[in-house]
C-alpha cells in the first residue's frame, strides 16, 4: 500500500471508529442533550467516511477528480 493510500485508509478507519465510539457513548448516557450531540457527531463522522470512500474505485485506485 502506498503512503497516500495508507493515509486515506487511516482517515476512513478513524472516522468509522469515532462514529462507533459516539454511538456506544450515546447508548450509555442518560442525558438527552448529550445523546443528541453524540448521535449527530456519529452521523457526521459516518458521512465523512462515506465521502472518503467515494474517492476510490472498487479496486482501490483513486478516482479522477471531478470538475
Amino acid at each position: 500500500m502506498t503512503g497516500q493510500n495508507a493515509n486515506d485508509d487511516y482517515t476512513y478507519r478513524s472516522q468509522v471508529n469515532a462514529a462507533i465510539d459516539q454511538l456506544r457513548l450515546a447508548l450509555e448516557t442518560k442525558d438527552t442533550g448529550e445523546r443528541i450531540r453524540l448521535l449527530n457527531g456519529a452521523l457526521q463522522n459516518t458521512g465523512n467516511a462515506i465521502g472518503q470512500l467515494a474517492l476510490f474505485e472498487s479496486d482501490g485506485s483513486r478516482r479522477p477528480e471531478r470538475r
